[in-house]
């Protein structure tokens, strides 16, 4: 009887834990583009030339764009699974850009160095929410959000959940 009791409650709190992982795009990614929206047009990052580096300029690849921040932790947890994509996916053409809304500049470029960001990095050094345009172009209401572009140019995946992105990107680009 005792097992019984113990196997139902591990089943019991298996099945809340991943109807939280399901709600988490319900809660948190209300407002995002669409699947098939035209991705709108920003600067992602800075080329070895000093130049813009535009959404635009990557067309022809897939892009995943990462809402992110240095302070944020849910943004930390996730950077060995965006660098895990990156070792996976990027020598298959997926390019990731790293937009962040950090305001200082060296804690942001601190935290990219220290743990091996090398795919682009962009921020406006602004306030999020209040100040950013990226924010505004994408409905950014949660970070980490991420979005899957395709080579067209439009929206694949619009999500909070990594593992929604590590799913679409097996199917894109092979496992």
């Amino acid at each position: 009887m005792k097992t019984r009791i113990i196997t139902i409650m591990v089943a019991l709190m298996a099945v809340i834990a991943h109807a939280t992982a399901q709600d988490l795009d319900e809660k948190y990614a209300t407002d995002l583009l669409k699947a098939g929206t035209k991705a709108p047009d920003m600067r992602v990052g800075t080329g070895k030339d000093g130049k813009a580096v535009r959404l635009s300029d990557l067309k022809g690849k897939y892009v995943l764009i990462n809402f992110w921040a240095s302070w944020c932790p849910d943004c930390r947890r996730e950077t060995p699974a965006l660098q895990r994509l990156w070792q996976k996916y990027g020598e298959k053409g997926l390019q990731i850009a790293g937009i962040s809304y950090d305001t200082n500049r060296e804690a942001w470029q601190k935290y990219i160095a220290d743990n091996k960001m090398v795919w682009w990095q962009y921020s406006e050094l602004k306030k999020w929410k209040k100040e950013t345009q990226s924010d505004r172009l994408y409905h950014i209401n949660w970070i980490p959000t991420l979005y899957l572009i395709a080579p067209d140019g439009r929206v694949v995946l619009a999500t909070v959940m990594m593992d929604k992105v590590e799913a679409e990107l097996a199917k894109a680009l092979g496992d």
